[in-house]
């Protein structure tokens, strides 16, 4: 009895980074973004020299995210963070920095303001990485679309994003739609690269995950059909918190899928579009808005006693290889892996870890992933 009431929160982890500290300056490089320059003195060795390329990674404060950070950054990246405020990108830098007192040298981290619930704030972003002579020059070589946002789903009251979006999806599709559509597709087209969507395998109704509580489903997108911005979910029902954030996950699958579609129909062959599911890691900020005590004891259970949990680091080092590996040559694709693949380590990638099944939806739904894209590009 216990572990299908476990599983009913069976979600993805979201957020993570890392740097190299020693002899850092912080510059201010324009009104929105600090610089943390890692130059330095002493001997580097190969894995940590700089390669020029970059990353741009959304949900870097906390969990898979910051742990990918702290991948990228070791293997010589420049890499683009941001948070909701100047306070907790300052933060965040120097949380980075402390990562590093061993005096290797790495990447670049570049702190900038962005939230994802304010079309505003993703425009002045995109405003401030386009006054960056390296990504004006060279673009971006990977992209991660890693932020994600869960409410409590207790809380049936609907929150909103600055535009009126219900405020999951609002975040984890229509914020992150709203990024490529600024202006940052673009640069990843000039650099040549990846788009790593984090997603969940609570977007199918029939994985473990997808079977507790609401399934997710689109349904005919009558909601975002008929009223746009205001509606409370997109498939035009009432609003429902689990359930919005399982269409949040089909939806990024949808993106992916029909993003990789659009780049091969205009002839573009140097960028590839995946998403994946890290599986289910409890200890990331994804779980901000439950209870705290049961996501303790939530956590101590699925990952401990069940082992259907993965840990933050196997996520990370998950999102590090979708968008690193070179094994990855196709594009529209979603990876996966069975409850209790981090228990296989880093071996898991590439093996255990791999191309998966998509929902039924999905599958099927080759009209409603074109539709939810034409419906996105009118909304923004």
């Amino acid at each position: 009895m216990l572990l299908p009431f476990l599983l009913l929160l069976l979600l993805p982890s979201i957020s993570t980074l890392s740097p190299s500290s020693l002899s850092r300056r912080v510059v201010l490089a324009s009104p929105l973004t600090l610089l943390i320059d890692q130059s330095s003195t002493l001997p580097t060795t190969p894995i940590n020299k700089p390669n020029n390329k970059s990353v741009l990674i959304t949900g870097a404060s906390s969990g898979i995210g910051y742990d990918a950070t702290l991948r990228f950054i070791r293997d010589g990246y420049k890499v683009y963070v941001s948070t909701r405020s100047r306070d907790k990108t300052d933060l965040l830098l120097e949380r980075i920095g402390k990562e590093f007192d061993d005096g290797l040298e790495g990447g670049q981290v570049v702190g900038g303001v962005m939230d994802l619930s304010s079309f505003g704030s993703i425009e002045e972003y995109v405003a401030s990485l386009k006054s960056d002579p390296a990504v004006r020059d060279r673009g971006l070589d990977v992209v991660a679309l890693n932020a994600g946002l869960a409410r409590n789903i207790k809380d049936f009251k609907v929150s909103r994003t600055t535009e009126g979006f219900e405020g999951t999806v609002g975040v984890n599709h229509f914020g992150h739609f709203k990024l490529i559509s600024q202006g940052v597709g673009a640069m990843i087209e000039r650099g040549g690269g990846r788009v790593v969507v984090t997603a969940s395998g609570v977007h199918d109704p029939d994985s473990p995950g997808g079977k507790q509580g609401s399934p997710a489903t689109l349904g005919d997108l009558r909601g975002i059909e008929a009223m746009g911005r205001g509606c409370e979910m997109v498939d035009g029902g009432g609003y429902d918190p689990d359930k919005a954030y399982k269409d949040s996950k089909l939806c990024n699958v949808f993106f992916g899928r029909e993003y990789q579609r659009r780049l091969e129909e205009r002839g573009v062959k140097n960028v590839l579009v995946n998403s994946f599911t890290p599986g289910l890691i409890v200890g990331t900020g994804l779980f901000r808005d439950q209870n705290p005590v049961f996501t303790k004891l939530f956590d101590v259970a699925a990952t401990d006693i069940f082992k259907v949990g993965e840990s933050v680091s196997w996520g990370g080092g998950a999102l590090h290889y979708m968008a690193t590996n070179g094994g990855i040559g196709r594009g529209g694709l979603y990876y996966g892996a069975k409850p209790g693949a981090s228990r296989g380590g880093d071996g898991a990638y590439g093996t255990t870890f791999n191309v998966d099944g998509v929902s039924r939806e999905v599958r099927e739904g080759e009209e409603k992933q074109r539709r939810l894209w034409e419906l996105s590009e009118k909304l923004m």
